[in-house]
């Protein structure tokens, strides 16, 4: 191999690794929770709870039917209906999200426990992993409306 495409190899290589650390770090937010805890959470999808196993089967039934309505998300007001079985998806939803403090069995300096992380910033969890479908439902809210005169 001469000197250019050994170069170039290099180069590439180099490219290579910088598009993965700019990927990751897309991924990856910081957010001020309601307790006031600063978390860094990661993208997390309905397809990654369902893939844990953790999604409970009337979720799963829910997702199903709102994919036949032609709805991007679920229906909190539905979700809400199980409290037991919305409290297991949203335990799973932010320990597959949450990337910094660690989840861990006993807290110590390095690590939360789900059970001493407040509701409400669980809730904002889920919200953030929402948004997007969040921003879409206020847009969808107007589709029947009337356009205005131009």
């Amino acid at each position: 191999m001469d000197m250019k495409n050994k170069k170039d190899l290099e180069q590439s290589q180099h490219a290579k690794k910088l598009n993965l650390a700019e990927w990751r770090a897309s991924r990856l937010h910081e957010l001020i929770l309601p307790s006031g805890l600063t978390v860094t959470v990661r993208d997390a999808t309905m397809t990654d709870l369902l893939l844990t196993g953790k999604l409970p089967s009337s979720f799963v039934d829910l997702a199903e039917e709102s994919a036949k309505n032609g709805q991007d998300g679920l229906d909190l007001k539905q979700l809400a209906k199980s409290g037991e079985e919305f409290r297991a998806m949203l335990d799973a939803l932010v320990s597959i999200a949450l990337v910094l403090p660690l989840i861990g069995d006993v807290a110590d300096d390095a690590h939360i426990t789900l059970d001493e992380l407040p509701n409400d910033d669980k809730m904002a969890i889920f919200n953030f992993a929402n948004r997007e479908v969040t921003a879409l439902q206020s847009f969808r809210e107007g589709q029947d409306e009337p356009l205005a005169a131009v």
